[in-house]
């Protein structure tokens, strides 16, 4: 059975190597941001990795912000609170909204459930591969959680712009998918890394 703090440590190592395969690490002290290197999504700023100094304020916060308004990226951050816990009230004092999850570890001893029917692991020329690849876009174009204007019309679009499967062709993405009556209905994938 893992510890907590072994998983968080394992987690935060995680959430710092997996961007840097597609992106440049730009360093602001108590934070990183990462800026991707080709077409994609767009990643985020988190905490510096094993950092030894001074918690990150909200000057610390506002600097990062910059440069992702000068690189046109959205301005997000992503941490784990429970190692981290003070950057929530940095990160709300230069404006910006804070959404929380909560932080879910499956315990490595659990046997796994069997996977939904509709659920299927996606390989590079799966049919369903592209609307897989779309969903997101299309979920995620509103923000906060009511419904968008987006539907079928914006997800065909999508479909035809984000057919790129290199990522999983070089084992860097695995995706999964939920198909049901011929259409992707939700979409998973994660980042295979060593610990």
């Amino acid at each position: 059975m893992t510890t907590v703090n072994a998983s968080l440590d394992r987690l935060e190592r995680y959430y710092d190597s997996v961007p840097r395969a597609a992106a440049r690490a730009e360093d602001f002290g108590p934070l990183t941001l990462f800026v991707r290197e080709a077409t994609g999504w767009p990643y985020y700023a988190r905490p510096t990795l094993k950092w030894t100094g001074p918690a990150a304020t909200a000057e610390d916060v506002e600097r990062v912000r910059a440069r992702q308004r000068e690189l046109c990226v959205p301005e997000a951050f992503e941490w784990v609170a429970e190692v981290t816990p003070g950057l929530r009230e940095a990160v709300e004092a230069t404006g910006l909204r804070v959404h929380a999850h909560p932080l879910m570890i499956r315990d490595e001893d659990a046997p796994l459930p069997d996977p939904h029917p509709l659920v299927r692991v996606l390989d590079p020329e799966d049919p369903f591969l592209a609307g897989a690849l779309a969903v997101p876009h299309v979920a995620f174009a509103e923000p906060g959680t009511a419904v968008g204007d987006a539907g079928t019309g914006e997800l065909a679009t999508e479909i035809t712009a984000r057919a790129a499967a290199d990522r999983i062709r070089v084992g860097r993405t695995v995706l999964a998918a939920a198909v049901e009556n011929g259409v992707v209905a939700a979409p998973g994938c994660t980042c295979p890394w060593a610990a």
